[in-house]
C-alpha cells in the first residue's frame, strides 16, 4: 500500500509540475519575455562608393553581428533619394538601391558628423576610420554594464508575404517623458556593388530596408506615431503587433523602377526594434531587441 501511495504521490507532483511549466511557455513554444539587461544599438552609416568601407568599415560591423548584446543595422541613405545614382560603375548599379526612404530619419538621430564609415552605439558617436570590431565589442560591454530603464521585445513570423510582428516594452524603474519604437526591417543578406572590397563586391548584411510603423500613404515614419510609454512607473509593460506586407505600395513602386524590391523576402529579414525616448525633437536610444522572421 505504501509502494502505491509513493506512486500516486510522484505521479501527482509530475502532473503538477508540467502544467505549472505549460502556462508559462508562449503558445508559439518561443520565450517572449523583456529581459532586464542593457542591449546596444549599433547603427553603421555608409555607402557602396566608399572606399574605407569597404576597407576597413564593412568588416568591422559585421565582425559583431552575432553578438547576442548587439542589435547592428545597416544605414545608407547617401544621396538620400532613389532617383539619383550616386555610385554608377558601367552605368549599371546605382548606389541608391540601398537607401530606405525614411533612413534620413534614422540617420539624423546618429550625430551624424558628415564623414563614412560612420559608427553610432547608444546616443554615443563611436568614431569613423578608428572603429574596429574590438572597439565596438568594448562599448557593447560598458553599456551592458549599467541597468537599463526599460527595455523591448520582438518576435515575428511570415504570413506568406506578410510579416506580423509582436512586440513589447517594459519599465524596470520609474521614467518621465514619452517613449517611442521603432520597428525595422532590414534584409539580412545581400551580394551587391563595394568600393574598397575584394572584386568591388561584398556581402551587405543587416541593411535598412523599411518601417512597421510606414504607411501607403506616409512611408517614412521611422517611429511609432504615439508613444508606446509616458512617465511610466516601474514594472509597466506593454504588447502591441504590426503587421508588414512587402509589396507596400508606395515603395514598391520606387523600387521596381530599379528592380530591388521583388528580392526581398520575409525569410531574408531581421526586425530590430528600437526603443527610444524622446527629447525635444531628438529620439535618443533606450534599448533595442532583435529578432528573424520565423
Amino acid at each position: 500500500m505504501k509502494k502505491l501511495l509513493f506512486v500516486a504521490t510522484a505521479v501527482a507532483l509530475t502532473m503538477t509540475v508540467a502544467c505549472k511549466k505549460k502556462k508559462t511557455e508562449d503558445p508559439s513554444g518561443e520565450a517572449f519575455n523583456v529581459e532586464n539587461k542593457q542591449n546596444t544599438l549599433v547603427v553603421y552609416n555608409t555607402a557602396t562608393w566608399c572606399g574605407p568601407c569597404g576597407v576597413y568599415g564593412g568588416p568591422a560591423f559585421k565582425g559583431v553581428l552575432t553578438n547576442p548584446d548587439i542589435v547592428a543595422i545597416d544605414l545608407h541613405t547617401s544621396g538620400s533619394s532613389l532617383l539619383t545614382p550616386v555610385y554608377s560603375p558601367g552605368g549599371a548599379k546605382k548606389d541608391t538601391a540601398m537607401v530606405a526612404p525614411f533612413a534620413i530619419y534614422l540617420y539624423a538621430q546618429t550625430k551624424p558628423n558628415g564623414y563614412i564609415p560612420h559608427f553610432f552605439a547608444n546616443n554615443t558617436f563611436l568614431g569613423n576610420s578608428e572603429v574596429t570590431t574590438a572597439s565596438i565589442t568594448s562599448a557593447a560591454n560598458t553599456f551592458k554594464a549599467a541597468a537599463p530603464s526599460a527595455g523591448v521585445a520582438v518576435k515575428a513570423a511570415a504570413n506568406g508575404n506578410t510579416i506580423n510582428i509582436d512586440y513589447k516594452a517594459k519599465a524596470f524603474s520609474a521614467g518621465s517623458g514619452d517613449y517611442y519604437l521603432s520597428l525595422i526591417l532590414c534584409e539580412k543578406s545581400v551580394t551587391a556593388t563595394q568600393s574598397g572590397a575584394p572584386g568591388g563586391v561584398a556581402d551587405h548584411k543587416n541593411i535598412v530596408r523599411s518601417t512597421a510603423f510606414g504607411t501607403a500613404a506616409s512611408p517614412l515614419d521611422a517611429f511609432s506615431p504615439s508613444p508606446v510609454l509616458s512617465n511610466p512607473t516601474a514594472g509597466q509593460e506593454i504588447s502591441g503587433s504590426k503587421s508588414f506586407t512587402w509589396e507596400l505600395p508606395a515603395l514598391a513602386t520606387r523600387y521596381n523602377a530599379i528592380k530591388r524590391w521583388d528580392v526581398f523576402t520575409p525569410a531574408n529579414t531581421m526586425v530590430a526594434a528600437i526603443l527610444w525616448k524622446k527629447n525635444g525633437n531628438a529620439y535618443e536610444v533606450v534599448n533595442a531587441a532583435k529578432c528573424d522572421v520565423k
